[in-house]
């Protein structure tokens, strides 16, 4: 059987995830951008969201989350206040986002990683170990990033 790729806009395909997710499913799509790096590249790999209660949000989540009317980014909350979330992308190094917990479209579970069939879960130890060495790095992003981006191949 032949996978094809095709581009939906982010108006469609949000849309559909919010649907999706309403009813009680789990949406996975292909990340477009590049503000997750390192762990999530461009057209590479695939995210699993799936509904949460914004109560349940905490710190250090990744979630699809609109920050401004029909503008949409999945990045890590990086603080909790009340309802107040503020989020950044891993691949970002001084750029963060705002937005309330009840603008969380979803909180991602799951990532499909340079092709494979077996995801890298949020509750398993790589996915951890991944997020909280680069959390602990956050100062020497810059450096980091600035080296990623020459590396001749892609982590």
């Amino acid at each position: 059987m032949e996978t094809r790729k095709i581009q939906v806009p982010n108006d469609v395909l949000i849309a559909e995830i919010k649907r999706m997710l309403d009813k009680g499913h789990s949406a996975t799509f292909r990340v477009k951008g590049y503000s997750m790096r390192p762990f999530l590249e461009n057209e590479r790999d695939i995210v699993k969201i799936e509904q949460t209660p914004a109560e349940s949000i905490k710190e250090n989540d990744v979630v699809l989350a609109e920050i401004a009317t029909k503008k949409y980014v999945l990045h890590r909350v990086i603080d909790r206040t009340d309802n107040q979330l503020t989020l950044r992308g891993d691949g970002n190094i001084q750029g963060i986002e705002h937005c309330l917990d009840t603008d969380v479209v979803g909180i991602a579970t799951a990532f499909y990683r340079k092709g494979r069939a077996k995801p890298d879960t949020i509750d398993g130890m790589k996915w951890k170990l991944y997020s909280n060495m680069w959390l602990f790095l956050t100062p020497f992003r810059r450096i980091l990033l600035g080296l990623y981006r020459r590396l001749p191949f892609k982590l």
